[in-house]
């Protein structure tokens, strides 16, 4: 077994078809096919269940997958460990992050940490958190950002906080009110975010301990597009305040009454494995970046 078994087998994975992963692999199928053969065979495994249609993986293939992933990962980026190992200032980082997050904030960050390391290439992966941590558990990305505080399996670090407030339809009967108490709300429809956001979950939780379960009319990873379906009437919506459209004429921004939901953002990376020298060049620039703006906040 070697790079090339690995390789080819994630992408007709990926792909569903031997004929696809040939294609972008730029190889024929027929090695293609006879390198698959040969690695279930030294596995003494079937990988994948072949019909006309599609190329499906067995059990075992979806358990060999996790491993291949990784080390397929691990391989590609020998390189760039390996100039890392000498301190310079060059590869990439490969960071998760939930499309909730702030996209001011972390433009400016990144801006900021480009200007100094022009020569390190930063690559993001939008997912939920949930989907981030398992991208970070698994080596597939190098840093994550996610909305819960982080589990013991993690290093971390606190990136920022934000109040949720909640979007009404400009005709609704609260929209001229102030601040608003989550239990007002049991008789509306909810625009959460899918459930693989750990918001989706906090929403419901603080929902449930106002004594209600909230009807839920649609959910997205879209946070325009849950505006704007607020804007048509068809439900009220949860938000970070820094990500609530103020300046939209057909939606009415409240603070939530009583005990706030508070939208935490943390840093997150692999508890005791390796980490590039990219990667901690960009988490030292983020913390003492996140300090200066803290601090810069405060005096104002």
């Amino acid at each position: 077994m070697d790079f090339h078994h690995l390789k080819y087998f994630t992408e007709v994975a990926h792909q569903k078809s031997f004929s696809k992963a040939a294609r972008h692999l730029h190889i024929s199928q027929s090695a293609i096919s006879r390198t698959i053969k040969a690695l279930e065979e030294e596995l003494g495994v079937v990988l994948f269940l072949r019909n006309a249609k599609a190329v499906e993986l067995t059990d075992a293939g979806a358990i060999f997958l996790n491993h291949a992933k990784r080390s397929v990962f691990i391989f590609e980026h020998l390189k760039n460990d390996f100039e890392n190992e000498f301190k310079l200032e060059q590869g990439s980082i490969h960071i998760g992050l939930p499309p909730i997050t702030d996209a001011q904030v972390f433009a400016h960050l990144l801006g900021a940490f480009k200007r100094m390391y022009p020569q390190i290439d930063i690559e993001l992966y939008e997912y939920g958190s949930k989907k981030v941590e398992i991208a970070v558990q698994e080596g597939l990305t190098d840093l994550g950002i996610i909305c819960t505080e982080p589990k013991k399996d993690y290093e971390s670090f606190f990136l920022l906080e934000d109040p949720v407030c909640v979007l009404l339809p400009k005709d609704h009967p609260l929209a001229d009110a102030g601040d608003i108490p989550l239990a007002d709300l049991s008789s509306d429809g909810f625009v959460l975010y899918r459930d693989d956001f750990n918001l989706h979950d906090e929403i419901i939780a603080k929902c449930k301990a106002a004594d209600f379960t909230p009807k839920i009319v649609f959910e997205t990873s879209q946070r325009e597009l849950m505006i704007q379906t607020v804007s048509a009437g068809l439900g009220i919506a949860l938000l970070p305040k820094r990500l609530c459209p103020y300046n939209n004429p057909n939606v009415s921004v409240h603070v939530l009454a009583g005990r706030p939901i508070i939208h935490r953002l943390y840093v997150i990376w692999r508890k005791g494995h390796y980490l590039s020298h990219a990667a901690k060049l960009w988490l030292d620039f983020a913390q003492d970046h996140i300090q200066k703006v803290t601090v810069k906040s405060s005096l104002k």
